[in-house]
């Protein structure tokens, strides 16, 4: 009982001690943290009471209307970084190039300076750029309406040592002379000139550099160069007075994938298919419908295309190829006219020119791979077989009949004597030819032809469609007509196609000469050599 009184009281004895450790040790915990979090805020006050005091002790007795110089022949010198982002838009109508550009300037303030000892060693402070002094620096080839200080509106870096830097994401519209010559296989150079309005070369001197590090394409435009130029000019307001400004020259050129697929494929596929007209027979109903209605797309694709090319006295390669086209597809509704013109004559039976027989069946079929049969060897011996028909002196023909002179008395047929095996006895009288009956029987073997004469006649006008029967001479003359026509029509699809192959080189030769065109390149030298001659002037 006794001992186990005694372990009580042990036990009791030693919790007191554990929790005043443990209080000990929460408590300084506690002290610790509270001790840090009041040296965070003392400082952060500290610092923030300090920038606070800076900004009063530097604005107290500044000037934001006067140059930040104490000597007033001292000029400042201000570094002009451009970095030029994307192309928004290059207007070709208006001549204006809408982009975006990263703007860095740097100068020096010598009513900015403070001992960051001072100021709980504060280096830099970051304040609003109106309520400092800021150079006036304008864009000159601006294009909008309205003209908006780019400067104002954004927040200025300063630091301990008097360096101002101002630096903000800037959008401008300028003016661009486009040269669309090339159009849309062109590249273009844009100019920006950035420079001061009012403070000549004798208080402020811009000099500047070009960034392309941060281009992005648009999709059309892509950046293949970017120089800067720093000049000195004289403007006629003030003829005797310099100022300075920095020019920037950017280089573009245009993807011309999509006038290709949108544009030049579509005329090319339309100028192609009007030379199937050529691969229609001269008798076909369509082929002249075809040349019309390839006419007519091309006409009306023009009128869409006319939308696209910019409205300028110079005529674009695109615009050349598709009057070249416009050109060769009205020319192949006229040849095939020509063609279907030349086949309507082999109805009629008259023969064929003899100038045009020459040059065409004997020259130009041969060249074109065009057969003609016999109407070469036809052609050459056509005077000798017409003298024999006329010397007979037997018969005499018409185009619609057949008429037979009786046979003169003096004629003898000098022994001719026919074989009538397998004649009948009846008809054999009429092959039994003597001297002696020699005039019976003529009369009655053209008694004969005369009557196969009028059932031929009666035929013709029983079927009146068909036409009365032609000759060999007349036949000879349609298929002259018909073989004429065909070689007009493989010369024309020949020529037909070198136009079109002519039109695509002429095309591709102009554009693997483009260049970027040239600018005030031989006005612009090296921006030391500008800042050192702007000093030595002054």
């Amino acid at each position: 009982m006794y001992t186990t009184m005694h372990s009580t009281n042990g036990s009791t004895r030693q919790q007191p001690k554990m929790s005043v450790i443990r209080s000990f040790f929460k408590g300084l915990f506690y002290c610790v943290f509270i001790l840090q979090a009041t040296g965070y805020i003392s400082a952060g006050r500290a610092e923030g009471h300090d920038q606070v005091r800076l900004v009063g002790d530097l604005m107290e007795t500044y000037n934001k209307y006067v140059r930040p110089v104490k000597n007033s022949s001292t000029i400042v010198i201000v570094d002009f970084q451009f970095f030029f982002s994307t192309v928004l838009d290059m207007d070709e109508r208006e001549q204006t190039l809408t982009c975006a550009t990263w703007l860095t300037l740097l100068w020096h303030d010598e009513y900015l300076v403070w001992n960051p000892v001072d100021y709980g060693g504060l280096k830099k402070i970051k304040i609003p750029a109106e309520t400092i002094w800021l150079p006036d620096i304008y864009f000159y080839n601006n294009a909008w309406p309205k003209y908006d200080p780019f400067l104002v509106g954004t927040i200025v870096k300063i630091k301990y040592d008097g360096h101002i830097q101002w630096a903000a994401p800037v959008n401008f519209k300028g003016l661009c002379i486009l040269d669309i010559t090339y159009f849309p296989f062109d590249r273009q150079r844009c100019e920006m000139k950035f420079g001061p309005w009012q403070h000549d070369g004798t208080e402020l001197i811009v000099q500047g550099d070009g960034e392309s590090t941060v281009f992005e394409s648009n999709g059309e435009w892509d950046m293949i160069g970017l120089s800067s130029c720093n000049n000195v000019e004289y403007y006629p307001d003030d003829p005797d007075i310099p100022y300075t400004d920095v020019t920037f020259y950017i280089n573009f050129s245009r993807r011309p994938h999509y006038y290709v697929f949108n544009l030049m494929m579509p005329s090319l596929l339309i100028t192609l298919l009007a030379s199937l007209a050529f691969l229609l027979p001269p008798q076909s109903q369509g082929k002249v419908q075809l040349g019309v209605t390839f006419l007519l797309s091309m006409t009306v694709f023009l009128m869409i295309v006319a939308e696209s090319i910019p409205p300028t006295n110079t005529v674009p390669v695109i615009g050349q190829y598709f009057a070249a086209s416009m050109l060769l597809v009205s020319m192949s509704l006229v040849l095939n006219i020509i063609v279907v013109t030349v086949f309507t004559k082999s109805s009629g039976g008259e023969p064929v020119p003899i100038w045009l027989r020459t040059l065409v069946i004997h020259i130009l079929a041969p060249l074109v791979r065009v057969k003609t049969g016999d109407l070469v060897k036809s052609g050459s011996s056509r005077k000798r077989h017409k003298g024999k028909s006329r010397s007979g002196g037997f018969f005499r023909s018409s185009t619609r009949e057949m008429e037979f002179e009786r046979v003169p008395n003096d004629v003898r047929p000098h022994g001719l004597a026919f074989e009538t095996t397998d004649v009948d006895a009846n008809e054999k009288h009429l092959l039994d030819y003597t001297p002696n009956n020699s005039m019976d029987r003529l009369e009655s073997i053209a008694l004969e032809l005369r009557r196969v004469n009028e059932i031929l006649a009666a035929f013709g006008h029983s079927n009146p469609g068909a036409g009365p029967p032609k000759t060999p001479d007349e036949k000879k003359n349609e298929r002259a007509w018909v073989i004429t026509a065909r070689v007009l029509d493989r010369l024309f699809l020949i020529l037909y196609l070198i136009g079109n192959v002519s039109s695509l080189l002429m095309l591709v030769f102009q554009t693997l000469h483009i260049g970027v065109p040239h600018g005030k390149e031989n006005l612009c030298h090296d921006g030391s050599e500008d800042t050192a001659t702007a000093e030595h002037e002054y």
